[in-house]
């Protein structure tokens, strides 16, 4: 659950203390802990800790939802927090209870983890200036990727906009990855068209298609991103986050450029999991549902199309 090694003294520590005075939170730590048993024991009736984690995640959401009207400022952080265990417990709990109309997808569970996100950006943005300075390790969270240490001078405000990130180099990606993922801009310009201003005048139709098409370029170049960073742990959930809204809303809405990025996605969340529980098998499950989809879009008929679904279930050890 560390993503950095200042994040272990709050979590065993500062969050424990908090969380005897914050019932939300507390209920989070009680849903995680139970769904870690629930999918690391070896007992036989471990599956009974999901209907514990079940009840102590409805309880503490309940809650959690209820202080989002208006957050005390000394609150901030650990609702950035819960924020953080919810998105565990979606992609930890079981896909469903056995009874169909109650099945999850794999797809449906990332969509909710990419609404989540939404939700985390906000409480970020509301409380800028009471997290940089909470006893979470907010700034040393932002040093692994802000160029300019003294930019998070504690002696100083630190400005949410403007502050100089420092981007993975793609030159630490294979051959194999590059040209996998220089395969999603080949098909948006394919299905988009390339990269163009908007002309005065030009017919309100190829306006959008141009911003449709900048929305999955940025969103190719996150992804893009994730696949390079190696220095944080979990550094791939950021993803949603950073391709945004529109992007998530074209996932919801099955869109088969939203759908392919989101497929290589899954192949960072498939190494994930052979390391984190709670990812455990989801990516490879998520790269069989969105690839069946897509054998039936227009996606299937461009050959870099055909090659990207072909190589991303290789990677996640499916046939082809």
């Amino acid at each position: 659950m560390v993503g950095i090694p200042e994040e272990e003294s709050y979590l065993s520590c500062v969050m424990p203390r908090e969380a005897l005075k914050h019932e939300f939170l507390l209920d989070g730590i009680f849903a995680v802990a139970a769904l870690d048993i629930a999918r690391s024991s070896e007992e036989p009736d471990a599956t009974k800790y999901e209907h514990i984690a079940l009840e102590y995640y409805n309880r503490g959401s309940a809650a959690f939802r209820a202080l989002l009207a208006d957050i005390p400022p000394d609150t901030y952080h650990l609702m950035f927090i819960f924020a953080t265990a919810a998105a565990v417990m979606v992609l930890g709990l079981p896909q469903g209870t056995g009874d169909s109309e109650d099945e999850m997808t794999a797809l449906g569970r990332i969509i909710t983890l990419a609404d989540l996100f939404s939700g985390t950006l906000l409480i970020v943005h509301a409380g800028w200036d009471k997290l940089i300075d909470a006893p979470y390790p907010f700034r040393e969270a932002l040093s692994v990727k802000v160029s300019s240490p003294e930019a998070l001078d504690p002696n100083c405000p630190v400005e949410r906009d403007g502050l100089p990130y420092r981007l993975a180099s793609l030159d630490l990606l294979d051959d194999e990855i590059k040209t996998a993922l220089a395969r999603l801009d080949s098909v948006n310009d394919e299905l988009h068209g390339p990269r163009q201003a908007v002309g005065e005048g030009e017919h309100a139709a190829e306006g959008d298609a141009r911003s449709v098409h900048e929305m999955y370029r940025l969103a190719i170049f996150w992804l893009k991103e994730n696949f390079a960073e190696r220095a944080v742990k979990g550094y791939f959930l950021s993803f949603f986050s950073l391709a945004g809204q529109d992007f998530a809303a074209a996932m919801k809405n099955a869109e088969p450029v939203a759908l392919f990025i989101l497929l290589h996605w899954a192949v960072e969340l498939d190494a994930a999991g052979r390391d984190q529980w709670w990812a455990k098998g989801l990516g490879r499950q998520l790269v069989i549902e969105v690839s069946d989809i897509l054998q039936s879009s227009q996606l299937v008929l461009i050959p870099d199309g055909r090659d990207g679904i072909a190589w991303v279930r290789q990677r996640v050890g499916l046939p082809t």
